[in-house]
């Protein structure tokens, strides 16, 4: 099975002939518009967002998955996704921007992983959680509940591990492969965008490089087979 995360920066109905010949089992895509469920052949798409061209959208072989009932559409942006005995939380971490919906919502990864707790840990045991979390932790500061390092933290108590760590041996905040390249600027190169998977053999991984993926958008692709 593959996954891929990608933050498609707009525009996914024009830019999917790009991705289709990876033919993944599931794509968790940021920043892409609201489009029907059936709108890729031979795939579901389920989005959630405030913004009907810009939100996150979950796309998946199966037939039989559906969003979760659990879903809190007051978390921007995360959305649970049941396919058979595989739950997938895909992400587009808005963090504090979130509050410019209102003082009820929040875009931290924190908080959604504390409030879809149970759901991750109950029932089927395999698991992915990912996709554009908009966080390091080269940006961590004291007392700030949304650290990467308490995010990470509260993940590996769950089960879950950094699919890119586990394979590259690489630290936290010392990744060799970015998958975000700030203004397209390829000296501002930032990791930021994570497959965490929990109870399922990751077998390969692979990050998009700059100069294949700048002129698509400002994120690289991460591609994992389990």
């Amino acid at each position: 099975m593959k996954i891929m995360t990608w933050n498609c920066n707009l525009n996914l109905a024009k830019k999917y002939q790009y991705i289709e010949s990876f033919d993944t089992d599931i794509l968790i895509i940021q920043e892409c518009e609201k489009l029907k469920e059936d709108y890729f052949s031979g795939r579901k798409f389920f989005w959630t967002g405030r913004i009907e061209n810009k939100g996150l959208g979950v796309l998946i072989k199966n037939d039989s998955a559906s969003i979760d009932p659990s879903v809190d559409h007051n978390l921007i942006n995360f959305l649970p996704i049941q396919s058979d005995d595989l739950r997938i939380l895909g992400a587009w971490a808005y963090n504090h921007r979130a509050i410019k919906f209102g003082n009820d919502v929040s875009g931290n990864t924190i908080d959604a992983i504390k409030y879809y707790r149970d759901w991750l840990v109950k029932g089927s045991s395999r698991c992915i959680f990912g996709g554009d979390l908009n966080n390091s932790i080269i940006w961590d500061k004291r007392n700030n509940d949304n650290n990467f390092q308490n995010i990470n933290s509260s993940l590996n108590d769950l089960g879950f591990e950094s699919a890119y760590h586990l394979l590259s041996g690489e630290k936290f905040g010392q990744e060799s492969e970015a998958t975000f390249y700030h203004t397209k600027k390829e000296p501002k190169k930032y990791h930021i965008d994570y497959l965490y998977t929990k109870s399922l053999d990751v077998k390969s991984l692979t990050v998009g490089k700059y100069q294949d993926w700048i002129k698509l958008s400002d994120h690289c692709p991460m591609i994992i087979e389990v």
